[in-house]
Formats: C-alpha cells, structure tokens, sequence
C-alpha cells in the first residue's frame, strides 16, 4: 500500500482569503477595513496623548512657581495648545472681559483694591463657567475618534460570527444530496467559514483594549483640568479675600 500523500493545494493565508464565498469575502473587507481604521485611531491616539502628558508635567512644574494666574498668563500664552495653558487663558480671557465691563475692576489683583473685592468675588462665578466650558471642550476633542473603536469592538464579532454561520450554511447545502458524507468533505468549507470569525475576534480584541486604555487616559486628563480649574479660581478667590481684608 502507497503511502498517504496529502494534497499540494496552498493553504496560505491568502490562498485561504481567495477561496471564501463572495459573502463571506465582502464580511472580510469590512472588517479588514475595521482593522486599518482603529490601529490608525490607536496610533495616532497613542503618540498625541503621550505627548500631551509630556507637556502638561513641564507646563505645571511651572504652574507651581507661579506668583499669580495673572502673571503666569505670559507664559501659558507660549504654549497655546497645552491642556494647562487653555484652562489659564480661558480663566485670564474672561477676566479681562469682566474688567471691559467695568474698568475699576481691572487693577483688583494687582492693587488690591478693597472697595472692588467685592464685586471681584461676585464675578468669580464667570470664571468658574468659563473654565467648566474650556474643560468640556477639550475632553470632547480627546475624545473624539475613540467611540469608533467601542463599534470595532462590539461588533466585529458578529460580523465574523454572521460570515461562519453563512459559509456552514452553504457548506452543508452544498453536500446535502451526497449519498455519504465523509469528515474531508465538509472540513474544507468549515474551516473556511471560521477564518471570517477568526478576522473579527483579531479586529475585535485590540479594539477593545485601545477603547478601554484610551478612556481611562480621558478621564485622568480631565480630572487633571479640574484639579488645575480649581487651584486657578483659588488664585482668584485669594486675592479677592485679602483685598477684602486689607
């Protein structure tokens, strides 16, 4: 007896892409271009984040030398697209609004005027608005592009899954009128039904786990901002108070 030769067919990741169904090779695609999308988005969102905490550390290293918000204003001006330099001129700009309003008010930190102060407190408010509006924005633009990796990670699965179901589906309609079924006769079309469920879970799980590391990094750098909004309206509120107590 001659031995068993096995058959010399290539089973090479695309000869195995080639022989898919025409359904199953549009449920591929789709997620081929998942995948390309959300390591674009993983990426890019990687290298800025790191870059944006980089910058933050140096840039509130010097926050805490600061004399006052006022002063420190100059030097957040060079940073424009700081996370820490928006909240200081978002907080400085709408003081500087405030003194337009009334121009009496424009000297309260700096000379401390005692019949200002309060007034001074009573317009603390507008600043706090105006940094709560500068920290929504920007945790709305580091956000941005994240969710798409939530809809990679949630449904690629089912895509592969509905690509497996079709290709067994058409497997066993396709041996239904043998008179016998042998395992190397369905093998084929299985095997190639579960590469669809194969390229959803590999789409899937980096998806996922960019989703989750990406959203925890949004949220530090937004209690980040709150932390800075907070010490920025105490550098107001402190002046205003020993104004007050002059």
């Amino acid at each position: 007896m001659e031995p068993f030769v096995p058959p010399t067919t290539g089973t090479g990741f695309f000869q195995v892409i080639w022989s898919l169904s025409t359904f199953a090779k549009i449920i591929v695609l789709i997620l081929a271009i998942f995948s390309i999308v959300s390591w674009a988005i993983i990426i890019q969102k990687y290298f800025s984040f790191r870059r944006f905490k980089k910058s933050n550390r140096f840039l509130y290293s010097l926050f805490e030398n600061r004399k006052s918000v006022i002063e420190f204003s100059a030097v957040a001006a060079e940073y424009p697209n700081n996370l820490l330099a928006k909240l200081v001129l978002a907080g400085v700009g709408e003081w500087r609004q405030i003194s337009k309003l009334n121009p009496k008010l424009s000297n309260v930190l700096t000379e401390n005027k005692v019949d200002q102060s309060d007034k001074l407190l009573k317009l603390l408010p507008n600043v706090s608005d105006a940094l709560a509006k500068t920290t929504s924005i920007e945790v709305e633009k580091l956000e941005q592009y994240i969710a798409f990796l939530a809809i990679c990670g949630s449904t690629s699965p089912f895509l592969g899954l509905v690509g497996t179901a079709y290709g067994i589906l058409e497997s066993f309609l396709g041996i239904r009128h043998l008179p016998m079924v042998t395992l190397q006769i369905i093998a084929p079309g299985i095997a190639d039904a579960l590469v669809a469920t194969v390229a959803g879970l590999v789409v899937a799980i980096p998806a996922v786990i960019g989703y989750n590391y990406f959203v925890g990094r949004v949220r530090n750098f937004s209690n980040d901002m709150d932390r800075w909004s907070i010490e920025i309206e105490g550098d107001l509120r402190k002046a205003a108070v020993s104004a007050e107590g002059e």
